[in-house]
């Protein structure tokens, strides 16, 4: 538990995109644990403040590239905190900062009878509490996130294809990093979940 804690571990930015938009789908028994796939995308600042011949402006402007193709050293811990087996697919985006993941699973078994509603309804509940997740019927943006603590999530489940996608945006060194290792220390130390995160996203 948290509080209290002299040691705390807080998940990668990949794996908190994709384990805030799938394990509460899982947990609640909605998808598969297997052929989950997540796919995305991330700004040059993932990669670190040191300069390298792929995180030069002139080489990540104006293009978008995969990298790490099945052996993403995030892969295990996704799968960890998501409770699933997944296929792991980054992408470096033309942009400075932020993550956009959409992740795929199948439906299961009678939650084939899903529907949009349901698979946000579930979201929904799972993050009634959480001052930093916003769950919206709307496509999740990056520059929505921008310079915060908050991630935002939606999801649609596919009566055609019978798959249910899942898509969390946030700013890999907000809610990615140093965001959430703030907010993992204040309730170790007892203090307001919020206490100096409450900057909201820009946008434009």
């Amino acid at each position: 538990m948290l509080p209290g804690a002299s040691l705390v571990a807080a998940p990668g930015c990949y794996p908190t995109a994709a384990a805030l938009a799938l394990a509460p789908l899982v947990e609640a028994g909605l998808v598969e644990t297997t052929s989950v796939v997540v796919d995305a995308a991330s700004g040059v600042s993932g990669a670190g403040r040191a300069p390298s011949a792929t995180t030069h402006f002139n080489t990540v402007d104006e293009d978008f590239s995969a990298y790490g193709l099945l052996s993403h050293r995030h892969t295990p811990e996704m799968e960890q905190a998501i409770g699933a087996q997944v296929l792991f697919t980054p992408h470096l985006a033309p942009m400075n900062r932020g993550i956009l993941a959409t992740c795929y699973a199948r439906h299961r078994g009678a939650a084939q009878a899903s529907t949009s509603d349901d698979v946000l309804d579930v979201l929904a509940k799972a993050y009634a509490g959480s001052p930093f997740v916003v769950v919206t019927e709307h496509a999740p943006s990056t520059k929505a996130t921008l310079g915060s603590n908050c991630a935002q999530l939606t999801a649609r489940a596919d009566e055609r294809t019978g798959w249910v996608v899942a898509i969390c945006a946030l700013d890999n060194l907000g809610k990615g990093a140093s965001g959430q290792a703030v907010q993992c220390a204040n309730i170790a130390l007892g203090l307001p979940e919020t206490a100096g995160l409450t900057a909201v996203g820009l946008y434009p």
